[in-house]
C-alpha cells in the first residue's frame, strides 16, 4: 500500500520519535494549506482525530498542526453591507435573536447543582466487552467483571503480596456499571456513564435549558445549507448505485456526501473508525462563512466529553485557533458593521460560557511532584485568557462574576479553575487591571488563605504577574497579603503544592521599598526565620526562591538591616553555609555567594566575627567531609518542620508525615551515585564555593580595626591557630581546605600579618613532605597484609627475601618492588607450571593489584595537597628562595588533574606565578612559559606532525579489525602527506565515518558542563585511556595559557615577551611576505617546520584570549599567516588557516578584506594545488567559526557604496534640490533591482535603502508575497510615478511580468543562467516603453561573480554558434537538420540524466535535512505546556 506525502505527514504528527518530528510534520501541514487553500476543511477534520488521541505529545503536535493551518488562513473579516440597504425584515428582533449560549439565560449554580462531574473518562475501559452479556447467567458476569476490573487496575497481583482486594469494590458497584452499559444505546446515554437522578450530562443540560431554540433566519441558513449539500450530493453520488447509509423515506439525492476514514494507530495496534465524516471541501466557496465555524462547533462539543483527553485537545486547538482568528469568529456575510460586532461577541460569550462550564465540572488532576496539575483545566483558562483579549467590556466583566463565584464552591477543584480562570484574564488584560485588580483581589487574597494547597498555589501564581499592579494601585490591601505570605510559610512542607508560587511571590513584593517598609525590623527578626526551611527543599526551584528573598531583604534595604539581622546572625550565617555544602545546583551556589557578601556587608564587622567565632571549627570540618561519608547529623543545623492539620476535602498519598533519618552528603545526595569523575567534580566545586565563603570571612575576621595591639585576644590570631591545627594534621582533606580557605582570603585582604606569619611557614613545609595520609589507612593496611602474606609464602617456598627487603612497615615502593623486581628474581628458578609456583603468582598478583590502588590514590591525594598548598603560598604573595617546590605543583597539576576545576584553579595561580616573577632574578617565568608551550601541542590529533600531518590509523598496541580498517580506507576519498592534502577535509570527512559506523544507543551526555571551555578542552568517558594523558595535559595548558592572557590584558607582550616571541618568532624568522621561496623552505627540513607549527599553535589558543588593546599586534602578523597558506608542508597551511579563522573572528572585517584580496583568488589558480589547498583550508577555518556565516554576508555591504553612487545618479535619494528647494515628487529615472536570493533583497532593504536612503520609496516582491497581491504591487509600481524602486528576485520577477514603468535593471547577484537574466532585462524592455533602458550588473573583482559572468558569456556564444539564421526556425531548417532533432544518443542521455538525478536528489535530501532541523525542544510535558511566560511570548 502506498503511503502519500501528506499522510506521512500525518503518521509523523502521531508517532514522531522525538517532539521536533512532530513539530516539523505540523509545520510542513501548514505550508500544504498555503499550496491548497482548498484543503482546510479535509485537513482540519484528520487534525481532529488527534487532538483527541489518548497520546500527550500527539495532542501537543495535533495543537501545533492546528496553530500552523490557521497561520496560513487569511483574516475573516467580510465586508460590511451598508446601512441603506438594510431593510426592516433584517432587523426583526426574532432574527436578531441567536441560538448561542448567553450570560443572560446561563445560571452557573444550577449547572453546579444538576450537572455530572467531567471525571477521567467514562470508565468504559473496565466494563466487560461482550456484546451477549445480557445472555450470561448475573452471578457469572460479576465474577467475569471483577476479574477483569482487578486486572485493569493491577489488584490481580495483590493476592502474591498478602493484600486482600475483595473488600476495594463490591458487587453494588458492578451492577451500577453493568446498568449504565446496557442503557448505552439510550437517548440520553450517549456520553457512556452512569448519571443519577439530579446530575445531567454536561451537553445534555447545557441544550435543554441554557440555550434557546433556532431563530427564523438560521433555520433559513439550515434550509441553504441543505440544499447546497443535496446539490454536492447530486454530483458526487451515483444516482444507480446504492447507498448502504441511506435514510428510510428520504430521496437518494438529497443524502448529503460522506467518507469513511481509517486512522492507523500503531501505539496501541488499533484502528480508529469514524463513521460517515462529513466531506467540506468544496462547500466553502459557496456558503461563504468562516472556514473554522464547524470546527470549532466540534471542539466546543468536545469540550464536554467524559474522556479527560479529548477535553485536553478540545481546548488545545481552541486555544491555537483564538490565537490567530480571534477577531473573526461568529461574523456572517452580508451583515452591517454592527451586526458582525454583535455576531463576533455572541460567538465569544458562547465560546467563554462553555469554557466556564469546564471550570465547574472537571474534576480531572495528575499528581506531579508535589503539586497537582489539571491539564483540562490549565489548558481552557489559556483559552479563556485568549478570547477575554477580544471580548468586549461587558461580556468581560460579567466572565469575571462567574469566576467569583466559582471561588465561593465547596469543591476545590471547582475553587482552583475559578482562580486558573482570573490568572490568566489578569496577565492578558492589562489594560483593565485599574478596575478588575480591585474586583477579584478580596477573593485572591481568600485564596492564598485557602484549606487546599493547590488552590492557594494558583492564586499566589495568579498575582505574580501583576505584582507591580498590585502594589501601585491597592497599597491599602498589600501589607494584609505579605503578612498572609508569611504565615503560609509556617504551614509549607516538602509536600506542599504552594511553596514555589507562595517564595516567588513574597520575593517579588519585596523588591519594592514600600511593602519592604511594612515589615519592622522587630517582625522581620521573627519573619526571616520562616524562609530557612526551604533553603534544603527537594526542588531546586524553591531554594532558588528562598535564597532571592533573602538577598532581596538584603540587597535593597533603605537603612541598616543590623535592627532586624543582629539577633539572627547567627543561625542565618550557619543556614546558608550548610546550604552551600549541601547543594549541587551551579546557579543556587552563585547565588549563595551572593547572599552571603551581602549579609557580610550589610552587618557590623563586629558582629559577624562574634557570631562566626564559634562555628568557625565547624564550618571547616564540614568542608573537609569526605565525599563518600554521610555527613553526622549533629553536624547539621535541624529545621523543626511545623506541620498543621488541615482540613481539607482532598486527601494526598503519603500526606502523613513519617520521621525518617535522610543521609546528607557534600555536594548533594543526589549525586552520590554520579560516576566517580562527576561527582569528584561536584564535590570539588561545593568546597571550592564555601572556601570562598570563609574566605570572605576570614577578610572580616582579620580586620585591623578587630585586632588592635591593645586587645588581649585578637580574632586573627585564634585563627591563625584554628588554620594551623588543620594544617599540622595527617590528613590530606584538612589540609585541602585550609588551602583553599587561605588562597581566597589572601586574594580579598590586602595583608595580615598576625594570619600570614603563622600558616607561610608551615605551608612551605608541607610542599616538601612525603606523608602517607589517613585518607589512605584502608588500603594501605591492606596493602602491608598482603606483602606479608606473599613474604610468609616464598619463605614456605624457602625462598627467603627478608635480606633485600625487611621492614615492619612497607612504603608503597618497597611495596612495588616486591611484587614486581623482587619477585621475578626470586621465582625464576621455580617451575612456572608447579602449583607452588601458580599459588605464588596468584597471590602476588592480588598484591600488586592492592599495590596499584593504594598508590594512584596516594598520587591523587599529594598532587591535590601540594597544589593547593602552592596555590595557598602564591596567594600570600611571600615566595621562598627556591621556587621549585611550588612551581613544580602548579605544573604537575596543569599537566595531569582529570578535574577541570582544580586544573583551572591551578592555572589561575600559575598566572599569579608569572606576575610575582616577572622582576625577580633569575626569572623563572621563560621557562615556565616553555614548558605550557610545549605542553599545548602533545596532541597529535590537533596539533599536526610536520613530518607526518595524519597519524597512522592504528598503532601496535591497539590493532583493529581488518575489515573496519578496509571500510575505513573506503570511506576516506581525501588523501593527506607531507606536501599534500588538506587537513580539516581529512578530519571531516574521518568524524563523519566514525559518526555512521557507530551502532547502538546515543551515549548519555555528560551533566557538567563548563562554557568556559576552550577548543577541545571536554574529555568524554568514551575516550580512549591511552590517549586521555595527552588529552588532560593539553588541556591544561589550554586552561593557563588562556588564563594568562586574560590576567596580564594589555601588558601581556610587555610582561612576558616570551610567551610573545614563542607566537610570532617562528613566523617571522621563517617566512618574508615580499620574498617567498617554497624550495628554500623545504630545504630547511622537518624540524624547522615543526617550530613554526607549535608556534601558530600557541597563537591560535592564546589570541583569542588576548587583549582587545593588542589587536594591532596580532593583526600585523595577518599577512604573515596568508603567506603561510602556501607554504609548502601541509602541517603548516592547516595550522595558518586555523589562526585566519581566529583572527576572523577578533576582527572580522579587516581579515575578510585581506582574505578576500590576496587568498580566495587562490581558488582559481590551478596550475598551483599548494595555493588552492591553503584557500580552501582558510575558508573552511572562517566558515566554522561561530556567527561567521552571517558576518560574511556583512561584507557584501562594502558593494554597497557603489550601488548607493548610482542610485544617487539616477536622482534618488537626494536630500533635496541644490538651491535648497523640496524634493522632487517623481525622480527622473525607476529602477529594478534584482536579487537571487531574497536574503540578499533583505540586506539591500535594510542596510541600503533604509539606513543609507530614507527617503527612497520601494515596492518589494519575492516568493514571500501572495500570488493573489502580485499583480496589485506590479499595477500599483507601473501607474505610481513617485515609487522609485522595485526589489525583485529574478525567479519571481524575471518572467511574464510587464514592468515599463521602470527604465533602469540593476542586478545585484547574476545567474548562471543567462537566460533568466535576460528574461529579467524584458520585463523593462516591452510594449509600451517609451524610454531608453539602462541596464546595470554589479560585479567584485576576484569573486565567484567574475566566474559566473565568464560562464553566461561562454555559453551566450555557443547558443549563438548553435542557433543561427539558417536553423533558427523550423521553415528555414534543412530535412536533415530537422530529422537531427529526433536523433538521441541514448547512452549519453541516460548518463546525463542518472549524473542530475543523483546529484538533484543530493542536494534535495541535505535541503531536506537542513529545513527539518528545528529548535531543540525541552520533554517537560507540563512545565513548557502551563509556562505563563511562554505563554504570553505566544500571544505577541
Amino acid at each position: 500500500l502506498i503511503v502519500s506525502r501528506l499522510e506521512r505527514l500525518f503518521i509523523l504528527l502521531d508517532t514522531g520519535s522525538t517532539p521536533v518530528t512532530r513539530k516539523a510534520a505540523a509545520q510542513q501541514l501548514g505550508d500544504v494549506v498555503k499550496l491548497h487553500p482548498h484543503e482546510l476543511n479535509n485537513l482540519l477534520s484528520k487534525v481532529l482525530t488527534y487532538l483527541r488521541s489518548p497520546n500527550w505529545d500527539t495532542r501537543i503536535a495535533a495543537g501545533q498542526a492546528v496553530e500552523a493551518i490557521v497561520r496560513n488562513i487569511p483574516e475573516w473579516n467580510p465586508a460590511p453591507k451598508p446601512k441603506d440597504e438594510v431593510c426592516a425584515e433584517d432587523m426583526s428582533p426574532e432574527d436578531i435573536s441567536s441560538d448561542r449560549l448567553s450570560f443572560y439565560r446561563f445560571d452557573i449554580s444550577r449547572l453546579l447543582k444538576h450537572g455530572a462531574s467531567l471525571l477521567g473518562s467514562a470508565g468504559a475501559e473496565f466494563e466487560l466487552q461482550e456484546d451477549k452479556t445480557g445472555e450470561i447467567d448475573p452471578k457469572e458476569r460479576l465474577a467475569r467483571q471483577r476479574k477483569q476490573l482487578q486486572k485493569k487496575l493491577g489488584l490481580d497481583m495483590g493476592a502474591a503480596i498478602g493484600m486482600d482486594t475483595e473488600e476495594l469494590f463490591n458487587d453494588e458497584d458492578l451492577e451500577d456499571a453493568c446498568a449504565s452499559s446496557t442503557n448505552r444505546s439510550q437517548p440520553g446515554k450517549s456520553l457512556g456513564c452512569h448519571f443519577s437522578r439530579n446530575h445531567l450530562p454536561a451537553a445534555e443540560l447545557i441544550d435543554s435549558e441554557f440555550r434557546p431554540g433556532m431563530s427564523n433566519r438560521q433555520k433559513n441558513k439550515a434550509k441553504r445549507m441543505a440544499k447546497l449539500v443535496a446539490k454536492q450530493r447530486s454530483r458526487d453520488v451515483d444516482p444507480n448505485e446504492k447507498s448502504n447509509d441511506s435514510f428510510e423515506g428520504e430521496p437518494e439525492e438529497k443524502r448529503r456526501k460522506t467518507t469513511n476514514v481509517v486512522i492507523e494507530q500503531p501505539a496501541t495496534d488499533s484502528k480508529v473508525l469514524i463513521d460517515n465524516v462529513p466531506d467540506n471541501s468544496n462547500l466553502f466557496e459557496e456558503t461563504q462563512e468562516w472556514p473554522l465555524e464547524s470546527f470549532c462547533d466540534e471542539l466546543c462539543n468536545d469540550l464536554f466529553n467524559p474522556s479527560w483527553e479529548i477535553r485536553h485537545g478540545a481546548g488545545t486547538g481552541l486555544r491555537e485557533v483564538l490565537k490567530c482568528h480571534g477577531t473573526g469568529g461568529g461574523k456572517t456575510v452580508g451583515s452591517t458593521a454592527e451586526q458582525m460586532e454583535r455576531q463576533h461577541q455572541e460567538w465569544l460569550e458562547d465560546l467563554v460560557i462553555r469554557l466556564l462550564c469546564v471550570f465547574a465540572l472537571d474534576r480531572f488532576g495528575d499528581f506531579v511532584s508535589d503539586e497537582v496539575v489539571a491539564p483540562v483545566r490549565e489548558t481552557c483558562a489559556q483559552t479563556l485568557g485568549v478570547a477575554l483579549r477580544h471580548m468586549a467590556n461587558s461580556g468581560f466583566a460579567m466572565t469575571v462574576d462567574i469566576l467569583l463565584k466559582l471561588l465561593t464552591e465547596d469543591q476545590w477543584e471547582v475553587r482552583h479553575g475559578g482562580l486558573l480562570g482570573i490568572k490568566y484574564a489578569l496577565a492578558i488584560r492589562q489594560d483593565l487591571i485599574a478596575e478588575l485588580l480591585p474586583r477579584v483581589l478580596p477573593a485572591i487574597t481568600e485564596g492564598l488563605r485557602d484549606l487546599d494547597d493547590d488552590v492557594r498555589a494558583v492564586a499566589a501564581a495568579a498575582l505574580i504577574p501583576v505584582v507591580d499592579g498590585l502594589v501601585q494601585l491597592q497599597p491599602a490591601k498589600v501589607p494584609f497579603i505579605v503578612d498572609t505570605l508569611w504565615n503560609a510559610l509556617l504551614e509549607l512542607d516538602d509536600l506542599t503544592a504552594s511553596t514555589n508560587s507562595i517564595m516567588t511571590l513574597l520575593s517579588s513584593l519585596l523588591t519594592y521599598p514600600q511593602v519592604r517598609q511594612c515589615s519592622t525590623h522587630q517582625s522581620l527578626t521573627v519573619l526571616v526565620p520562616r524562609v530557612w526551611p526551604f533553603l534544603r527543599h527537594t526542588i531546586a526551584s524553591v531554594r532558588r526562591a528562598a535564597l532571592e528573598t533573602l538577598f532581596t531583604l538584603l540587597s535593597k534595604a533603605d537603612q541598616s538591616c543590623a535592627l532586624w539581622l543582629n539577633p539572627i546572625m547567627q543561625d542565618m550565617l550557619r543556614h546558608i553555609f550548610q546550604s552551600c555544602i549541601l547543594e549541587s545546583n551551579q546557579e543556587i551556589l552563585e547565588l549563595i555567594q551572593k547572599v552571603w557578601g551581602e549579609l557580610l556587608r550589610q552587618s557590623p564587622q563586629q558582629y559577624v566575627v562574634a557570631a562566626s567565632c564559634p562555628w568557625m571549627g565547624a564550618w571547616l570540618c564540614l568542608m573537609m567531609q569526605a565525599s563518600h561519608i554521610p555527613i553526622d547529623p549533629n553536624m547539621l543545623l535541624e529545621v523543626k518542620a511545623r506541620l498543621k492539620e488541615k482540613a481539607t476535602g482532598k486527601t494526598r498519598q503519603g500526606s502523613v508525615p513519617v520521621k525518617e533519618m535522610v543521609q546528607e552528603y557534600i555536594g548533594g545526595a543526589e549525586t552520590i551515585t554520579e560516576d566517580p569523575a562527576t561527582r569528584d567534580y561536584v564535590v570539588t566545586r561545593a568546597r571550592l564555593m564555601a572556601a570562598k565563603l570563609l574566605g570572605a570571612l576570614c577578610s572580616c575576621i582579620c580586620d585591623p580595626r578587630l585586632n588592635s595591639s591593645s586587645q588581649e585576644l585578637r580574632p586573627a590570631e585564634s585563627l591563625a591557630q584554628l588554620l594551623l591545627f588543620h594544617l599540622n594534621s595527617k590528613s590530606a582533606l584538612q589540609r585541602i581546605a585550609v588551602s583553599m580557605v587561605i588562597c581566597e582570603w589572601a586574594g580579598l585582604q590586602k595583608e595580615c600579618e598576625l594570619l600570614s606569619s603563622v600558616v607561610q611557614p608551615r605551608l612551605l613545609d608541607i610542599l616538601s613532605e612525603q606523608l602517607y595520609y589517613d585518607e589512605i589507612a584502608i588500603p594501605f593496611t591492606r596493602m602491608q597484609n598482603e606483602c606479608k602474606q606473599l613474604i610468609a609464602l616464598l619463605a614456605d617456598a624457602h625462598i627467603d627475601v627478608r635480606e633485600r627487603i625487611n621492614s615492619t612497615v612497607f612504603t608503597i615502593d618497597q611495596a612495588n618492588e616486591l611484587v614486581t623486581t623482587i619477585f621475578s628474581e626470586c621465582t625464576s628458578s621455580l617451575n612456572l607450571k608447579s602449583r607452588q609456583f601458580q599459588l605464588l603468582d596468584s597471590k602476588k598478583l592480588q598484591a600488586r593489584s592492592t599495590v596499584c590502588e593504594t598508590s594512584t590514590e596516594w598520587q591523587q591525594l599529594q598532587l591535590r595537597v601540594h597544589t593547593f598548598t602552592a596555590c595557598a603560598v602564591v596567594g600570600l604573595a611571600m615566595l621562598p628562595d627556591k621556587l621549585n617546590p611550588v612551581v613544580r605543583p602548579l605544573m604537575e597539576a596543569a599537566r595531569r588533574e582529570e578535574n577541570m576545576l582544580v586544573q583551572g584553579y591551578a592555572a589561575s595561580n600559575i598566572a599569579r606565578l608569572l606576575q610575582l616573577c616577572a622582576a625577580r632574578s633569575p626569572c623563572p617565568n621563560a621557562k615556565i612559559v616553555k614548558n605550557l608551550c610545549s605542553s599545548v601541542c602533545v596532541d597529535p590529533m590537533l596539533t599536526p606532525s610536520a613530518a607526518c600531518p595524519v597519524p597512522p590509523a592504528s598503532t601496535p598496541a591497539i590493532q583493529e579489525s581488518s575489515k573496519a580498517s578496509v571500510a575505513e580506507k573506503d570511506a576516506m576519498h581525501h588523501m593527506v602527506n607531507k606536501s599534500k592534502g588538506i587537513i580539516t577535509l581529512y578530519r571531516h570527512q574521518k568524524a563523519a565515518f566514525a559518526i555512521t559506523s557507530k551502532r547502538g544507543p546515543t551515549p548519555k551526555a555528560p551533566k557538567t558542563t563548563n562554557n568556559d571551555l576552550p577548543l577541545g578542552g571536554s574529555i568524554t568517558t568514551e575516550t580512549d585511556e591511552s590517549k586521555k594523558p595527552c588529552l588532560i595535559q593539553r588541556r591544561g595548558a589550554e586552561f593557563c595559557l588562556m588564563t594568562v592572557a586574560r590576567h596580564f590584558g594589555k601588558e601581556l607582550t610587555k610582561t612576558l615577551p616570551y610567551l610573545w616571541e614563542s607566537m610570532t618568532g617562528p613566523l617571522r624568522n621563517a617566512l618574508d611576505a615580499q620574498r617567498f621561496d617554497s624550495s628554500q623552505l623545504l630545504k630547511q627540513g622537518d624540524p624547522v617546520a615543526q617550530e613554526l607549527v607549535n608556534s601558530l599553535q600557541v597563537l591560535e589558543v592564546t589570541a583569542g584570549a588576548m587583549s582587545q588593546e593588542l589587536n594591532p599586534l596580532l593583526m600585523e602578523q595577518l599577512p604573515l599567516l596568508c603567506t603561510c597558506l602556501q607554504h609548502p608542508y601541509t602541517a603548516v597551511r592547516h595550522m595558518a588557516a586555523r589562526c585566519v579563522g581566529v583572527l576572523s573572528k577578533i576582527a572580522t572585517m579587516e581579515t575578510m578584506n585581506v582574505f578576500l584580496e590576496h587568498v580566495l583568488p587562490w581558488l582559481g589558480a590551478i596550475d598551483d594545488n599548494t595555493k588552492q589547498e591553503g584557500a580552501i583550508e582558510a575558508l573552511a577555518c572562517i566558515l566554522c567559526m561561530s556567527q561567521m556565516k552571517i558576518k560574511l554576508f556583512s561584507c557584501i555591504k562594502s558593494a554597497f557604496v557603489f550601488h548607493v553612487g548610482l542610485l544617487l545618479d539616477c536622482g534618488l535619494g537626494s536630500a533635496g534640490a541644490a538651491d535648497g528647494g523640496t524634493e522632487a515628487v517623481v525622480a527622473q529615472h525607476r529602477i529594478l533591482i534584482f536579487c537571487q536570493l531574497k536574503s540578499m533583497l533583505d540586506i539591500v532593504e535594510q542596510d541600503l535603502l533604509k539606513a543609507q536612503l530614507p527617503t527612497v520609496t520601494y515596492l518589494r516582491l519575492d516568493g514571500s508575497v501572495q500570488a493573489g497581491l502580485r499583480h496589485s504591487i506590479v499595477s500599483r509600481f507601473n501607474n505610481d510615478p513617485s515609487i522609485d524602486v522595485l526589489l525583485l528576485t529574478t525567479h519571481v520577477g524575471g518572467l511574464g511580468l510587464n514592468l515599463t514603468g521602470a527604465d533602469t535593471v540593476v542586478f545585484v547577484e547574476h545567474d548562471w543562467n543567462p537566460m533568466r537574466d535576460l528574461q529579467a532585462m524584458d520585463r523593462a524592455h516591452r510594449i509600451g516603453q517609451k524610454r531608453v533602458v539602462n541596464v546595470y550588473r554589479l560585479i567584485t573583482r576576484g569573486t565567484l561573480e567574475e566566474k559566473i559572468m565568464g560562464l553566461q558569456k561562454f555559453k551566450m556564444t555557443i547558443a549563438n554558434t548553435v542557433i543561427s539564421q539558417e536553423n533558427a526556425s523550423l521553415q528555414s531548417m534543412g530535412t536533415e537538420q530537422l530529422l537531427n532533432l529526433f536523433t538521441l544518443d541514448k547512452n549519453n542521455k541516460a548518463e546525463k540524466s542518472e549524473a542530475a538525478a543523483s546529484s538533484s536528489s543530493g542536494q534535495a535530501s541535505m535541503k531536506s535535512v537542513l529545513d527539518g532541523l528545528g529548535d531543540l525542544w525541552d520533554q517537560q510535558q507540563y512545565e513548557n505546556e502551563y509556562d505563563l511566560d511562554s505563554f504570553m511570548h505566544s500571544l505577541k
